[in-house]
């Protein structure tokens, strides 16, 4: 008797595991949408975002600029990969986000004058606010760096820098002047409004 006993409650048992593995084939998930499933799962968030950085990779550009007046000047302008300065978020059709992030961007300068090193600065959005005062938006993305040679002398040299904030036109532009013994001065460049 203790043998039957056994043998039926293993076959029971058994019965039971296999009704329970085959009853969970998905049938309730059939006539559901893949939306209406990772929202039940709380996934349709991560699988409904689109993310976009710009530049898409790193970015350098180097500048070597040797001036007959003695100055030769050696920019670095990079992208910072993990210095996000504006996210752009816009909603799609079918409940999906497009986000946008744009790197901030940095640029190392070297001013020489007559082969010797007169000015090192790293120039950036903090260099520039802790040097002018100016509030810089947090925004805004360095666009250009460029070597002012109309403006500069034989005693000066004029760099220019743009900030602006993506696909709004919203730019504060900066002038370096260095003079020949290395002393930066920084000023913003203000421009007057088109008026028709």
């Amino acid at each position: 008797m203790f043998k039957t006993w056994s043998l039926n409650k293993l076959f029971a048992l058994f019965s039971v595991m296999i009704f329970a593995f085959t009853s969970c084939d998905g049938k309730e998930r059939k006539y559901k949408s893949n939306a209406e499933i990772l929202k039940e799962n709380n996934l349709l968030e991560s699988f409904s975002e689109a993310i976009t950085f710009v530049p898409k990779s790193y970015t350098e550009i180097k500048t070597d600029t040797l001036f007959n007046n003695g100055f030769s000047v050696k920019i670095k302008y990079r992208s910072l990969e993990n210095n996000f300065a504006y996210i752009e978020t816009k909603k799609l059709k079918n409940d999906s986000v497009s986000k946008t992030y744009y790197k901030n961007f940095e640029a190392q300068l070297l001013v020489l004058k007559d082969h010797s090193i007169v000015n090192q600065s790293l120039i950036n959005k903090s260099f520039l606010q802790k040097f002018t005062g100016a509030s810089i938006s947090n925004e805004a993305v360095m666009q250009y760096v460029w070597i002012d040679d109309e403006n500069s002398t034989a005693k000066n040299l004029f760099i220019n820098t743009s900030f602006c904030i993506p696909n709004t036109g919203d730019c504060r532009d900066f002038t370096l002047n260095i003079n020949d013994k290395g002393v930066l001065k920084i000023e913003e460049i203000t421009r007057s409004p088109n008026i028709i």
